[in-house]
């Protein structure tokens, strides 16, 4: 899933998609009192569609009280891909 806003990449001047490798990371991100993100160093082997993205590791804190948010937004998330079926 990606990340309708654009973040801003480690240069300032480069504005780098996020592709949420779960549907629910978007959510928590959307929600998060902070995250941060960082390069993560594997043998991964990226399709073809993805070869030219950095695989990165994301650190999110969520409040307490958000989660009543995140379920909902998920339900509603399971829904809409039920529905598109």
């Amino acid at each position: 899933m990606q990340n309708a806003d654009q973040r801003k990449g480690r240069r300032g001047d480069i504005d780098e998609a996020i592709i949420y490798v779960k549907p629910e990371d978007e959510i928590f991100h959307k929600l998060s009192l902070w995250s941060f993100s960082f390069p993560l160093h594997t043998e991964h082997v990226a399709t073809h569609e993805l070869r030219n993205y950095r695989l990165m590791g994301l650190v999110m804190a969520i409040e307490a009280d958000k989660v009543s948010t995140f379920r909902k937004e998920l339900h509603s998330l399971i829904d809409l891909v039920f529905q598109l079926r």
